[in-house]
């Protein structure tokens, strides 16, 4: 009966893979004014409106989170100074959303 044993097959292999949880690049920031905190899921849009404190550009629509690329936007590439809350709707500038660490 050890014949008919299967000697080449091996042991289970277990990968484990580690990864960042995807809201975990978000912590240590918040909104100025209200403290909600983004996470991965939100979105933005390039879009200027006049309610916006943002100096005139030639928005180009994108949807992207803000925070993936520290303001910059995925599409035309434009530096947001200014970033509006999803929950209290105030515009913040964009670098005081992220909370300094001592």
């Amino acid at each position: 009966m050890l014949f008919f044993k299967e000697t080449r097959k091996t042991g289970d292999i277990v990968k484990q893979i580690t990864s960042l949880d995807e809201d975990d690049r978000f912590e240590g920031i918040r909104c100025p004014l209200c403290a909600w905190r983004p996470s991965s899921g939100d979105l933005w849009c390039c879009f200027r409106d006049d309610d916006s404190p943002e100096p005139p550009f030639r928005s180009c629509g994108t949807i992207w989170n803000t925070f993936a690329t520290r303001g910059r936007c995925t599409g035309c590439s434009h530096q947001w100074k200014w970033t509006s809350c999803l929950r209290c709707s105030a515009w913040s500038l964009h670098e005081d959303w992220y909370e300094r660490r001592s």
